[in-house]
């Protein structure tokens, strides 16, 4: 177990970078704190510029920027090598509390209320390249949105809420796809989206956790009983086998959605724990705290099943071309379609294949990249697309 020590309030939000060697936390102390996931250091500094305190921390897709929401009506972007503020902020007219990156790092959803009668509970869409609006507010939530997570494709953005539901957007239109999936009976502080997308968990403040059919919003199975106070937080394992949950009782839980039961207690904090979330690997969960501590358990011993298996995501000619899709970037894959500059002199094919190219180029924003591209008669909704 490893545990970090620094921050002088509340850490309210923590994310594993996703090469898994580092982690984030964002404090109440309004900083963000970066740590090595293996060893008891921290890299770097402190991240100063916010004047509030921080509700949520994100690492981009890539792992190169880092995002951050604040009480003080901002979203700050930061450059993870140089641990410096990249330009202006994104500013609104309220608080920013929950933030996701999109899988192509081009935009960001964030959720506010704002105050008045009636409240304005929404989800909104920022353009990260310009720092402006991308989309008009998804409207539809009764009370504060708490948790987003977009869809491995990009297309879904998935929402709890203290309105005790939960809600799946289409991400063009702006609209409820799916939902509201209801069942709770206190606010749902948090959900997070199995890998391939098919599954949603949730927690609240009434004690239990739900798991939910991401497509129809139907219930599976029971509700997973265990917490005795509310719970803040959750994650699934990159298997999708476990989810991990934290709350206001002090414990971090891990449960086996197969059986629907809690397999391990870690009673380490002295506090609420605000925030969990899996490692990239599964080997490790992490944690943040009101004990101002982020913890690093390994739990790759006990459970290895926790851990990402490739055997869950064999590629088949059965599948479609959308299938294919979800399929590599629930198994990691980046989509880079929107963000490589194919146009400019310094991109070009150095080799070529029949399943894919090879491209060596320049990212729009000036970084150079080598990639493999993916070559497939889509069809539909499903465009060219390239993976790292």
């Amino acid at each position: 177990m490893i545990v970090h020590e620094g921050h002088t309030d509340i850490v309210n939000s923590v994310s594993f970078s996703p090469d898994g060697k580092s982690v984030i936390s964002g404090s109440w102390d309004q900083t963000i704190g970066m740590w090595n996931a293996h060893s008891p250091s921290h890299i770097g500094n402190p991240l100063r510029g916010h004047s509030g305190s921080i509700f949520s921390v994100s690492y981009s897709p890539l792992g190169n920027t880092i995002a951050s929401a604040s009480y003080d009506k901002t979203i700050r972007l930061w450059d993870v090598n140089s641990c410096q503020e990249l330009g202006q902020p994104i500013k609104g007219n309220h608080s920013f509390y929950s933030i996701a990156f999109s899988p192509s790092a081009q935009l960001i959803a964030s959720s506010y209320a704002r105050g008045g009668f009636p409240v304005q509970c929404a989800v909104r869409l920022w353009s990260v390249e310009k720092r402006t609006t991308a989309s008009k507010p998804f409207m539809g939530h009764t009370s504060f949105v708490r948790s987003l997570q977009f869809s491995p494709n990009g297309s879904r953005l998935i929402s709890g809420s203290s309105d005790n539901t939960i809600r799946v957007w289409d991400i063009e239109c702006g609209t409820t796809a799916v939902g509201p999936f209801k069942g709770h009976t206190g606010l749902v502080s948090s959900i997070a989206l199995s890998p391939d997308g098919s599954q949603i968990v949730s927690g609240s403040s009434d004690y239990t956790l739900r798991l939910w059919d991401a497509r129809g919003g139907e219930m599976i199975g029971n509700p997973f009983g265990g917490h005795t106070l509310p719970i803040y937080s959750v994650d699934f394992s990159p298997s999708g086998t476990y989810v991990v949950s934290g709350g206001d009782d002090q414990t971090v839980r891990l449960w086996d959605i197969r059986t629907s039961r809690q397999v391990e207690s870690f009673v380490e904090h002295a506090d609420i724990v605000r925030s969990v979330a899996f490692s990239p690997c599964g080997q490790s969960i992490a944690s943040g705290s009101d004990d101002c501590k982020i913890i690093i358990r390994n739990i790759a011993a006990a459970y290895p099943e926790s851990a990402d298996s490739s055997a869950s995501r064999i590629i088949t000619s059965q599948m479609s071309a959308q299938q294919m899709f979800d399929c590599l970037t629930a198994s990691g894959c980046i989509d880079l379609s929107t963000q490589m500059d194919t146009q400019q002199d310094a991109a070009m094919i150095v080799s070529g294949g029949g399943f894919g190219d090879i491209w060596k180029g320049k990212l729009h924003n000036g970084g150079k990249v080598a990639i493999k591209s993916w070559r497939t008669n889509a069809m539909g909704k499903c465009d060219y697309k390239t993976l790292k």
